[in-house]
């Protein structure tokens, strides 16, 4: 399959440009300004110039501090533009994947969450990517939408490398203990988005609307 992914640089694009190929599938893996998530022209034209089988959203504002002072922007990539990609997905009758976060989720639940948990987040960046998941489904009910948390690998900065790298130049560190989280490798996460694109595809094939004979 052709396969469009949204994000080239991040931990998750990397992983999926490598794994893949593995599988035969071409990757294209576009980021701003090819694709920009806050211009629906952009979004429109690299679909059309790249002509995907598939459609992969691994492109997030991922910083989520930040995102507390530039709400709009963070709105713009993770709802606004999640949506329209995942229309343009539904315009081509391709099948989409949209990568969400744990951040749905307000962290009170004391047990690990579940898909059917009911979401309430409690930050600007969880706020926006739980409307983006609302858009994607608006826009393209048969998208599959991953939630997943603590990305980590041996690309772009990420928790795990950060605390090795300073475990290797202190003698102690001091790190706040109010948030639990199970790190996600990049590679496994990208794995299991291998693993799930052909039989998304074959539901695709399944559910369209076979011609009818005059």
């Amino acid at each position: 399959m052709r396969v469009l992914v949204a994000g080239r640089t991040g931990q998750l694009a990397l992983a999926l440009a490598r794994r893949l190929p593995q599988d035969g599938h071409a990757v294209t893996a576009l980021e701003a300004p090819e694709l920009d998530l806050t211009d629906a022209a952009s979004i429109a034209r690299a679909v059309e110039q790249a002509a995907p089988e598939a459609i992969i959203n691994a492109a997030a504002y991922t910083a989520v501090d930040r995102a507390e002072d530039e709400p709009e922007l963070a709105l713009a990539i993770n709802a606004t533009g999640a949506g329209l990609l995942a229309a343009a997905a539904a315009a081509r009758g391709l099948p989409f994947l949209h990568v969400s976060t744990d951040y749905v989720f307000d962290g009170t639940k004391g047990a690990p969450y579940v898909e059917t948990d009911p979401t309430a987040p409690a930050s600007v960046y969880g706020r926006t990517k739980q409307a983006g998941e609302a858009a994607v489904m608006a826009a393209n009910p048969r998208s599959a939408i991953l939630r997943t948390a603590w990305v980590c690998s041996a690309d772009g900065n990420n928790f795990l490398k950060t605390m090795l790298r300073l475990g290797a130049e202190r003698p102690a560190l001091s790190v706040v203990a109010d948030q639990h989280g199970a790190p996600t490798f990049a590679a496994d996460l990208a794995d299991a988005i291998a693993r799930m694109l052909p039989r998304r595809r074959r539901r695709r094939r399944a559910t369209r609307p076979s011609a009818s004979s005059t």
